[in-house]
């Protein structure tokens, strides 16, 4: 068709209904993936179990563990997502905050303990920093569980496999920690022990670094912009913080072991002590910022569960009905 010397291309027809997809699932239908006949066209994973679909119809069932093909054609949005995933997700940052209010109590008890009977207590505190850092890594992996459709892998697959590794570390130095603490040891071991928790607090600054991006990208799932958004903001200012306290402690704790070669290290350790307390107070305010987030994205989660058990209901009866 022409129009004023100009060839107009005419708009292509729109996708017909589907029989058997119900009312809520059919604006979320892409044209780009489901052709007019309700087949899938393009390379689609099953949202239960990462099987390709491409060319089954829309109204079909997954031949590997027949979910219904209509739930994998609705997007990235968590709603559309395994409810057993999501409810995993959740249970991950509910450990996690059990392991942080465990900490926190725990190491209040151990003060108390230690401050009434010394070293006796300490046996007290690797218990504590046991049962608290045991939560929050068991919390992170469940946390960083993929997609078993293996969506968003593009997104934060790298930022996943990087907050486990830093979890995996975490532990190692916390039991080498915990180990040299129960037991006498040499001060040229207790210096490498020193090196160790060092380079470990750096990898689990990139790791916390990651952890932030990660829930960034995820919130942006449920979608939730202004939770993303607190996410990204946190990444950057715990990382800033936290990296201050961790260079600035290694840099004092040198300093603490070079001081008898010489008066130069009194100012850093005095410059040092209070640079490292700025930061520390600037990190328990973004601290408890964290927290809050984990909290609203804990709730964020919930919902999500409730919505993706009625879509996937829904489907499953869309399912049903085509193939009955």
């Amino acid at each position: 068709m022409r129009r004023e010397g100009k060839v107009m291309s005419m708009p292509p027809p729109p996708l017909p209904p589907l029989s058997h997809v119900p009312p809520a699932m059919s604006p979320f239908l892409n044209p780009a993936v489901v052709d007019a006949q309700g087949m899938l066209k393009v390379d689609t994973p099953c949202r239960k179990c990462g099987y390709n679909l491409r060319g089954l119809s829309v109204n079909g069932r997954c031949p590997e563990c027949g979910t219904p093909v209509g739930l994998s054609v609705m997007g990235d949005l968590l709603r559309f997502s395994d409810p057993a995933w999501i409810r995993t997700l959740r249970r991950g940052i509910t450990l996690i905050l059990a392991g942080i209010v465990a900490l926190i109590f725990g190491m209040v008890a151990v003060s108390i303990v230690m401050g009434a009977k010394g070293r006796a207590g300490l046996p007290l505190a690797v218990v504590v920093n046991f049962a608290g850092y045991g939560l929050m890594l068991v919390g992170g992996w469940l946390l960083t569980e993929p997609d078993p459709s293996g969506v968003g892998e593009d997104q934060y697959g790298t930022s996943r496999r990087i907050i486990r590794f830093s979890l995996a570390v975490g532990a190692a130095n916390s039991l080498i920690s915990w180990i040299s603490q129960m037991q006498a040891i040499s001060p040229a071991v207790r210096i490498s022990i020193q090196i160790i928790n060092g380079v470990a607090s750096l990898v689990a600054l990139v790791g916390q670094f990651a952890q932030l991006n990660y829930l960034s990208k995820l919130s942006r799932r449920i979608p939730d912009v202004k939770l993303a958004g607190r996410a990204r903001f946190l990444m950057y200012a715990i990382g800033i913080s936290y990296g201050l306290v961790v260079v600035f402690g290694i840099l004092m704790a040198i300093a603490v072991a070079t001081r008898g070669r010489g008066g130069g290290a009194i100012p850093l350790l005095a410059g040092g002590g209070l640079f490292v307390m700025i930061a520390g107070l600037a990190l328990i305010v973004f601290g408890l910022m964290y927290l809050d987030l984990l909290e609203k994205l804990r709730k964020r989660l919930r919902e999500q569960i409730a919505a993706a058990e009625s879509t996937w209901a829904a489907g499953t009866v869309a399912a049903a009905q085509a193939t009955a």
